[in-house]
């Protein structure tokens, strides 16, 4: 089972849990090109490769473990 955990804290944001520790935020932003679709940025503490944008609500949770296994910095 994935150490990936969710905790939201407001309506658009939610803090990303690498086995309870706060890794992470991923954001929920209106998509500009697509009325009334939302996009997701997954972002990672003290990532050098920088925010990453998800579009499958579905996929947020793999995008956010293939990220945190692959951290430059702490793998």
């Amino acid at each position: 089972m994935s150490g990936v955990a969710f905790r939201r804290v407001a309506p658009d944001e939610s803090r990303i849990l690498w086995d309870g520790d706060h890794v992470g935020d991923v954001y929920a932003l209106d998509d500009p090109l697509r009325e009334g679709a939302r996009y997701f940025v997954v972002h990672l503490d003290e990532d050098p490769r920088g925010f990453c944008r998800v579009h499958d609500r579905n996929r947020i949770r793999e995008v956010a473990e293939q990220r945190i296994l692959s951290h430059p910095l702490w793998g």
